[in-house]
């Protein structure tokens, strides 16, 4: 009895001990594993700064398991957040070294992604760079890009049925062509140090002047033990000295197709060191964005009509960011109604309410809508459309006859707008209701008896058009109507239109 105690607590302590020994080894594998950062990933069929946390979580989870020692998400956001970092998908150097001081990190990976998700097939593709922090260098960079099609199987086995799954083929894909063992980075050396590269534009039209400037961290720089340039594309610019403003900066010209081309700094000072850093990257667009704008009211003989409100849609026939947007109600001599304007992408939505810009409603006529539009290269794109205001009340026609102890009335509508519906009230002299009619067709006849002239019998009408125009008629005596048209009476409009001037759906 007492030897099967003591076998027990051996087993026990064995298995204390290996759980320690695999505690220490993952400590110890954790403290050796590289660092890396994962940059939220940039989302380019969303726009302008858009962003994909699905993907970025992907990359997250696939590094760990790799080994790599991944820094927390919320630790990125942060340093994000404090350094006043808005844009994703990309990191200058400056920030780059930044985030190794503060997080103590040795790679950053960088990715975008463009997909389509709306259509069939769908489709994918990214785009990935790894940074090396401790001298903002690009050791590498690679994408892949997938479609749905390209991955048809015998008897559709084993295919891709909706973009996550999509995505977990790019991931995986991306993965067996990124380098599989980081290095352990060494400190950067202060000679090498650079404080400051700063990139100007980030997006150019053709022929445009960039500049990148680069500012030493050290106060003894000699400009003449150091060869600074910049490489653009394969082309090399030497970058000058300023001894005032004491930096380097290297001055070209936007030239080539549109696109994205990345900047690369090269350092040489002879003997003591030579290195290369990533600069950044920018992008040349030399064509303005295609607007697709569309009205949507009451269809009126192939015209958009407002009707209570007009709703506008304007989007990118191809999505890109944009700077500024402005949009415009123009009357038929091409003056300005009603504008509005805004900074970044288009909204949604906008929904004008009739009014002018001093907020008095907009008068019967033809009207345009206008909107413009100037991505960040300053492209700029305009479209226009045409619709209607129609406020005019209905008029409806009344034609009255006396025949054998009878009134007959003639109850008609002409006008191009249709009718929505119609009512008609006869009241005696007393208020007893004679008759009601209701419909939405005219012409209509109705009669009703009366004994002598002396007699009296009012007539209440209504209507409204499928515009929202209202109208109300009262004739305090029928009989006293001379035979033929008649539109004499009190007569009420009310108009469709009594909200705000517009509003801007986000």
């Amino acid at each position: 009895m007492f030897a099967l105690s003591r076998r027990k607590n051996r087993r026990k302590e064995g298995a204390g001990i290996s759980l320690l020994l695999f505690v220490l080894l993952f400590v110890v594998e954790q403290a050796f594993a590289v660092q890396v950062a994962v940059m939220p990933v940039e989302d380019l069929s969303q726009g302008d700064n858009g962003l994909n946390p699905s993907m970025t979580s992907r990359l997250r989870e696939v590094l760990i398991r790799k080994g790599h020692a991944v820094v927390e998400e919320k630790r990125i956001i942060d340093f994000m957040a404090k350094n006043r970092i808005r844009r994703v998908g990309s990191l200058d150097s400056n920030n780059i070294l930044r985030l190794r001081q503060e997080l103590g990190i040795e790679y950053l990976l960088l990715g975008s992604v463009n997909q389509l998700r709306d259509k069939e097939p769908a489709a994918l593709a990214i785009s990935l760079q790894i940074i090396r922090a401790n001298d903002a260098k690009m050791i590498w960079a690679g994408s892949v890009h997938l479609c749905r099609a390209d991955v048809r199987k015998f008897l559709g086995l084993a295919e891709p049925r909706n973009l996550p799954e999509i995505e977990d083929i790019v991931v995986a894909r991306a993965m067996e062509i990124m380098p599989h063992d980081l290095p352990a980075s060494p400190e950067a050396s202060k000679g090498n140090f650079t404080e400051e590269i700063h990139l100007s534009h980030e997006v150019v039209k053709p022929g445009e002047t960039l500049r990148c400037r680069i500012r030493f961290g050290e106060s003894n720089v000699k400009p003449a033990e150091a060869a600074v340039s910049v490489v653009v594309g394969g082309k090399v610019i030497e970058a000058v000295y300023l001894p005032q403003e004491k930096y380097f900066e290297a001055v070209w010209q936007a030239t080539g197709k549109d696109g994205r081309y990345p900047v690369s700094v090269s350092i040489n000072r002879g003997q003591q060191s030579r290195k290369n850093v990533f600069a950044g990257s920018f992008m040349i667009d030399g064509r303005p964005p295609d607007i697709v704008l569309a009205l949507r009211g009451q269809e009126l003989d192939g015209e958009v009509v407002l009707r209570r409100q007009l709703t506008i849609s304007a989007v990118l026939k191809e999505p890109e960011p944009l700077a500024s947007w402005t949009i415009a109600i123009l009357d038929g001599s091409e003056q300005v109604v009603k504008t509005e304007s805004g900074r970044g992408n288009l909204p949604g939505r906008f929904s004008w309410w009739g009014q002018r810009q001093d907020g008095m409603l907009a008068e019967d006529g033809l009207y345009s809508v206008r909107v413009e539009v100037a991505d960040r290269a300053g492209n700029n794109g305009v479209a226009s459309e045409k619709f209607r205001v129609v406020r005019k009340r209905p008029e409806l026609t009344i034609v009255t006859e006396k025949k054998e102890g009878e009134i007959q009335v003639d109850l008609g509508y002409d006008a191009k707008v249709p009718l929505a519906f119609w009512r008609v009230e006869l009241r005696s002299g007393s208020g007893e209701i004679l008759l009601e009619k209701n419909g939405e067709k005219l012409p209509v006849r109705f009669s009703v008896p009366f004994g002598n002239e002396s007699e009296k019998i009012s007539c209440r009408i209504y209507g409204q058009d499928v515009l929202g125009n209202k109208m109300r008629q009262i004739i305090e005596n029928i009989i006293a109507l001379r035979p033929g048209r008649e539109r004499d009476g009190d007569q009420d409009s009310e108009k469709g239109a009594e909200e705000s001037g517009w509003s801007v759906d986000f």
